[in-house]
C-alpha cells in the first residue's frame, strides 16, 4: 500500500467549502406553509477540519466472501482512515486475523502501514455469544484475558490502543471490571479501555470507583448513536444515546473526558438512503407480529425496522434529505454531521465496502451543521425556525 502524505489528522486534501443555507422560499416549499420572518438553517464550513480519528472504520464485514479486504483497507488507509473498530466475535475471529495480516503484509521498509499510526479498537468479553444473550456464561478475569490475548495474536500486535467490553454483564460488579482492565493496562497489553453498550449508571459507577482507587477508568463508551432515535433496544442488551432526552448524560461524558463512539450511526442505511424502508412499503404486520427466529435475516430486519421505522424518524430523514439536497452533500453525510454535532467528544463508526463511500465519509471533516439545523433534526420538527 502506498503511504499517504498526511496532516496530523490523517488527511492530505484541502477543500474550500461554500456556505449553503436554506432560503425562506425553500423552507416554505418543504413544510407547505407561508414563512414570515424565518431565519435560514443549513450546512456550514468547519472552522477547523475534523480529526480523522473521529471517523472510526468498522470492520465487521471484512470476512465476507464478496469483499476484497486488503484492497478495502488499503483504500481506507490511503484516504486517511487510521482508526479501526474490531471485535473478537466478528467473523468468528476471522476479521481480526484479516486485519492483522494486512498490517503485517504492508508494514516495513517496502510497505506504507506504520503500527504507531494505526489506532486499534477491539472488543471482547462475550465469549462465544453472538447476539448479547444475558444468560451467557459469566465473564471472568481469566476468560477476558484469554480473549484479549487471542485478539492480540490474531492482530499480530502486542497491544491494543483501546480495548472494550463488547457487552455489559450486570451480574458482575463494575468495580471488578475496573480492576481487571487496569491489570491489562499495567501489563502493557492495552493503552486505554472502554465499554460498549453499558448503561450510564454503570459507566458513572466505574469511573467514580476508578477515581477513588487511583486507577484508570473507562475513557470511551460505545452506544448506538444516530439521527434516527430507536424505539427500544436495536439488538439484545444494547444501549442507545440517540434520544435528545440523553443530553444530560452526554454533557456528563464530555465533562468527564469520556469519548462517545457511536455505532449504527446511519441506522443500517435508513439515514443514508431516502428510499430504504419507505413508509408505504413497510409491512406493519411483520414489524408488530411474532418475533422472528433469533439470528435469521428476518430477525435482523424485524429488529431494525421496529427500532428505526417511526413517525419521528421519517420526519428527521425528510428534513435531513432536504438539507443534503440544498447543500450538495448526501443524506449520509448530513446524518454523520448531526451525530458529530452532539459534542466534541463524539466519534462515529462507519462501515462500507465501496471506495466512493470512503470518500464520502472523509469529506465531512470540512463541514458542520449550524445550531438551527441540529435543533430541527433533534426534535423532528421545524417549529423552532418557523417564527
Amino acid at each position: 500500500v502506498t503511504r499517504p502524505v498526511r496532516c496530523p489528522c490523517g488527511m492530505n486534501k484541502q477543500h474550500t467549502p461554500k456556505h449553503y443555507r436554506f432560503s425562506r422560499r425553500t423552507i416554505a416549499l418543504i413544510f407547505g406553509s407561508v414563512v414570515g420572518q424565518a431565519s435560514g438553517f443549513g450546512v456550514v464550513p468547519s472552522l477547523t477540519p475534523k480529526c480523522m480519528k473521529k471517523l472510526v472504520l468498522g470492520t465487521v464485514t471484512l470476512a465476507r466472501d464478496d469483499i476484497d479486504p486488503e484492497k478495502l483497507l488499503n483504500d481506507a488507509y490511503q484516504r486517511g482512515f487510521c482508526r479501526f473498530d474490531l471485535a473478537r466475535t466478528y467473523g468468528g475471529g476471522e476479521v481480526e486475523k484479516i486485519f492483522g495480516r494486512w498490517m503485517e503484509d504492508n508494514s516495513g521498509i517496502f510497505g506504507g502501514v506504520e503500527r504507531d499510526e494505526i489506532d486499534i479498537v477491539t472488543k471482547g468479553g462475550m465469549g462465544n455469544d453472538r447476539y448479547g444473550d444475558p444468560n451467557r456464561p459469566m465473564c471472568t478475569r481469566e476468560s477476558l484475558q484469554s480473549e484479549l490475548m487471542a485478539s492480540l495474536e490474531a492482530l499480530r500486535t502486542n497491544y491494543a490502543d483501546m480495548y472494550m467490553f463488547h457487552r455489559d454483564d450486570p451480574r458482575i460488579n463494575a468495580c471488578e471490571f475496573v480492576d481487571w482492565m487496569n491489570e491489562f493496562v499495567d501489563e502493557g497489553l492495552i493503552n486505554e479501555w472502554g465499554v460498549s453498550n453499558w448503561s450510564f449508571e454503570r459507566i458513572k459507577h466505574a469511573i467514580e470507583y476508578a477515581k477513588r482507587t487511583g486507577q484508570t477508568g473507562p475513557t470511551a463508551t460505545s452506544p448506538q448513536f444516530s439521527l434516527a432515535v430507536p424505539r427500544g433496544q436495536v439488538w439484545p442488551t444494547t444501549e442507545s444515546a440517540s434520544c435528545p432526552s440523553k443530553e444530560r448524560e452526554m454533557r456528563w461524558y464530555k465533562d468527564n473526558n469520556v469519548e462517545v463512539m457511536g455505532w449504527e450511526v446511519l441506522a443500517k442505511g435508513f439515514m443514508a438512503n431516502e428510499e430504504q424502508w419507505s413508509e408505504n412499503d413497510i409491512d406493519h404486520s411483520f414489524i408488530n407480529g411474532p418475533d422472528a427466529e433469533t439470528g435469521t435475516d428476518a430477525w435482523r430486519l424485524q429488529r431494525l425496522q421496529r427500532a428505526y421505522c417511526t413517525t419521528d424518524n421519517y420526519e428527521r430523514r425528510r428534513i435531513a434529505a432536504r438539507l443534503a439536497k440544498d447543500s450538495g452533500l448526501t443524506l449520509g453525510q448530513v446524518s454523520l454531521l448531526y451525530a458529530l454535532s452532539r459534542g466534541e467528544n463524539v466519534s462515529v463508526l462507519v462501515g462500507t465496502n465501496k471506495v466512493d463511500h470512503l470518500d464520502e465519509f472523509a469529506h465531512i471533516r470540512y463541514w458542520d451543521l449550524d445550531k438551527e439545523a441540529v435543533e430541527c433534526l433533534s426534535h423532528a420538527s421545524t417549529k423552532s425556525i418557523l417564527v
